[in-house]
C-alpha cells in the first residue's frame, strides 16, 4: 500500500515550478497572435517611460545667427503595480491511497501524478486570467472577475480614449474599405509609422455580433464573390480573412469563459479591437517574482508552484501563482470599431 513519500527535492519550488512550466497551456487567441512581448522583472512594479513628442516645422533663421529655441521634449515615467494571482490547494494522503493510475491495472497513482493534475487545473485558470488581462490591455482597462478596474491605462498615461469608429454595418451601402482606411490612418498617426504593411500587419479582433454583420455585409460578399477565397465565407463562417488591408478574426468566448465572466464575452459582441504586430514594446507582458523567500530579487517566471508538508503530516499544502501585468504602452493606438 503506497504512502506519501518524504518531502524532498522532487517537491521543491524549483522542480515544481519547472513541472508547471512544462505542462501544456490551453490555447488563447491573443496568445496565438504573438503580439505581447513577454519578459521577467525583478520588482513588483513596472515603469514605462512615456514621451508626448510632436512634429513641428523649423523656421528659417539668419545664417551666422542664433537658431530657433525649442522646449525640451516632455517625458514622464508611468508606474503600474503588478497584480498577484494565487491558488491555494492541498494533496492529502487519502487522495492517493490505493488509487490506480488511469488506464493502468498494476500501477498505483503516484503523488506527483496527482500534483501534476492539480497544477494543470490551476495553470488553465491562470492562462485564462492572463488572456483576460491582455484583452484589458488592448481595451485600455485591466479588470478583475467582478469588473473592478485595477489598472486604467488611459488614466495612467493621461490620454483620452480614442473615439470609436462606427462601421455602420447595418447599412448595405457603407464604404467599408473607407472605414478600414480610417482605422489604418488612425493607427499610423498614433504610432507615427505606416501600419497595415507586411512589416506591421493589423488584426481586427471581433465580437460575435460585429463578426456576423461583417461577413454578411454586401461589400464584403461582393469582394469575395468572384475570388476563390470566397469559399471561406461560403463554408466555415469562423475562418479569418483579409479585407481592406486588415486581417479579421472572430473572438469566440467559450461557454466556460462566459460563465467565469458573469455570462459576458471577453470582446463585447458589437465591437472590434485593432492590434498591430511587429512594433517593439507596444504590447508587453511582464512577470514579477513570486512572494517566497527563495524568489526575492530574482527574475520573475510566468508561473510558480510550491509544496510543503501539512502540520498534521497528512499530506502537502500546494500553491500555484503567477504575477503578470499586460499593457499597451501607446494607448492612443487602442482603436476600436462599433457595429
Amino acid at each position: 500500500m503506497p504512502t506519501i513519500p518524504h518531502f524532498d527535492d522532487a517537491f521543491s519550488l524549483q522542480n515544481l515550478t519547472s513541472v508547471a512550466q512544462r505542462l501544456p497551456a490551453p490555447p488563447t487567441l491573443l496568445g496565438r497572435l504573438g503580439i505581447f512581448e513577454e519578459d521577467g522583472i525583478t520588482t513588483t512594479t513596472v515603469a514605462v517611460e512615456y514621451g508626448d513628442g510632436t512634429l513641428s516645422l523649423v523656421d528659417p533663421t539668419p545664417r551666422g545667427g542664433p537658431g530657433q529655441t525649442v522646449a525640451h521634449t516632455r517625458r514622464k515615467i508611468v508606474t503600474f503595480n503588478v497584480p498577484h494571482f494565487q491558488r491555494d490547494d492541498s494533496v492529502l494522503a487519502d487522495e492517493v491511497q490505493s488509487r490506480r493510475a488511469f488506464g493502468a491495472t498494476d500501477q498505483l497513482e503516484t503523488v506527483m501524478e496527482r500534483v501534476a493534475k492539480k497544477i494543470q487545473r490551476h495553470k488553465n485558470d491562470i492562462t485564462f486570467t492572463l488572456e483576460h488581462q491582455r484583452i484589458g490591455a488592448i481595451s485600455g482597462k485591466l479588470t478583475d472577475s467582478q469588473g473592478n478596474v485595477y489598472a486604467d491605462i488611459f488614466q495612467a498615461f493621461g490620454v483620452t480614449e480614442p473615439s470609436a469608429i462606427s462601421f455602420a454595418l447595418g447599412t448595405a451601402t457603407t464604404d467599408l474599405r473607407g472605414k478600414c482606411t480610417q482605422v489604418l490612418d488612425a493607427l499610423s498617426d498614433a504610432l507615427d509609422m505606416e501600419v497595415g504593411t507586411d512589416t506591421y500587419p493589423v488584426t481586427a479582433v471581433c465580437g460575435a455580433a460585429f463578426w456576423n454583420a461583417l461577413i454578411t455585409h454586401e461589400k464584403v460578399v461582393e469582394t469575395y464573390r468572384n475570388w476563390e477565397a470566397a469559399a471561406n465565407l461560403r463554408g466555415d463562417a469562423r475562418v479569418p480573412f483579409e479585407f481592406g488591408g486588415i486581417r479579421w478574426v472572430r473572438y469566440r468566448t467559450s461557454a466556460k469563459a462566459r460563465a467565469a465572466k458573469g455570462n459576458q464575452p471577453l470582446i463585447p459582441d458589437n465591437t472590434a479591437r485593432f492590434v498591430v504586430k511587429g512594433v517593439p514594446d507596444l504590447y508587453i507582458t511582464r512577470f514579477a517574482p513570486a512572494d517566497y523567500n527563495e524568489t526575492v530579487n530574482t527574475v520573475g517566471e510566468s508561473i510558480y508552484a510550491k509544496m510543503w508538508p501539512r502540520d498534521d503530516d497528512k499530506g502537502y499544502e500546494l500553491q500555484v501563482q503567477s504575477n503578470p501585468i499586460s499593457l499597451c504602452t501607446k494607448p492612443r493606438a487602442l482603436i476600436r470599431a462599433t457595429l
